[in-house]
């Protein structure tokens, strides 16, 4: 399920570990690898959570691009995906994270065929939702959402491949034994 995407205008902050600057427009192939597939920390490039509540809500960041999951660039700090999920969960929605739960991995060829790169996808749970402050950088604010609602609503990016993270990532916790 190879996927070619033309690329958006970015930033290049100084603290991503591996910015990303491309021509507005430019092709890349993103190829999911499972959720078991592990690679290695230097190749890893940006992080996204997808986080649910206890009654089953996903918790959504609403971006200038749209309503999306909380995730973004790896940092030169960050010694884990881990560590970077729960940044991003953290920045762009005010929660904090438990149980997280590799559900997928994306190749990029963003860099070239000779240099792969790697986003990984995580199911989270949202074991604390902190008052949200307005004027946060990160994004606008925070929805809890059906996930159905959500993939109505979702305009970011490819549907087909949001619709298979959410399922993905549902689906974990559905079979996961509950929390207490």
């Amino acid at each position: 399920m190879d996927k070619n995407v033309r690329l958006a205008a970015g930033s290049t902050p100084a603290q991503d570990f591996r910015p990303t600057t491309m021509e507005v427009g430019a092709s890349v192939t993103l190829t999911p690898r499972g959720g078991s597939y592990t690679p290695h920390w230097d190749q890893v490039t940006s992080v996204s959570v997808i986080a649910f509540t206890p009654d089953g809500a996903m918790v959504v960041a609403d971006l200038d691009r749209g309503l999306d999951l909380p995730g973004g660039h790896t940092q030169r700090h960050e010694r884990s995906p881990e560590e970077t999920a729960r940044r991003e969960a953290w920045e762009e929605t005010r929660i904090l994270v438990e149980d997280l739960a590799s559900i997928e991995v994306i190749e990029s060829d963003y860099f070239g065929p000779d240099d792969l790169t790697y986003m990984i996808i995580y199911a989270a749970r949202a074991c604390h939702l902190a008052p949200w402050t307005p004027g946060d950088d990160e994004s606008r604010g925070r929805l809890l959402m059906a996930p159905e609602t959500f993939l109505a609503r979702y305009t970011a990016g490819d549907r087909d491949l949001m619709t298979h993270l959410v399922t993905t990532a549902r689906a974990h916790f559905d079979q996961a034994i509950p929390a207490e």
